[in-house]
């Protein structure tokens, strides 16, 4: 049995992840608006930014599936295995993150908020295997 609270926590995480990901977002284009990034050559700018933009929104876009399929996932238990999925993805992502910008306090909230998202996708897949 799909225990409520559990879904309710999910949302709630998910939530956040989706705000980190606005974050991210609005991180990236600021330097640009002030001129900050000058020292890039043009090549690598367009990386960054893009590279950027791609993980704040992955985590924006990840944040609204599991929104929607945790609302659902009561009824068809089979959604249980994209939001594994989904958990798995963002549970590298917050390793990652970590790993790459170890001095960084948003990397640490995503590796948490990512790592708990995913214990939750676990927990939610096993119970509704035993549907």
């Amino acid at each position: 049995m799909i225990s409520k609270r559990l879904i309710t926590f999910g949302n709630s995480v998910a939530i956040a992840v989706m705000i980190l990901g606005f974050i991210h977002d609005v991180a990236t284009f600021t330097p640009m608006i002030k001129g900050g990034l000058t020292c890039l050559t043009p090549g690598n700018l367009k990386a960054m930014i893009y590279m950027s933009l791609l993980c704040g929104t992955s985590f924006i876009l990840s944040g609204m599936l599991l929104i929607v399929l945790f609302r659902k996932v009561s009824e068809f238990a089979f959604l249980s295995l994209p939001i594994l999925i989904i958990g798995i993805f963002l549970a590298v992502s917050g390793i990652v993150a970590v790993i790459c910008m170890f001095y960084n306090p948003f990397a640490w909230i995503a590796f948490f908020l990512n790592l708990t998202l995913f214990g939750i996708t676990i927990r939610l897949r096993i119970a509704s295997r035993k549907k």
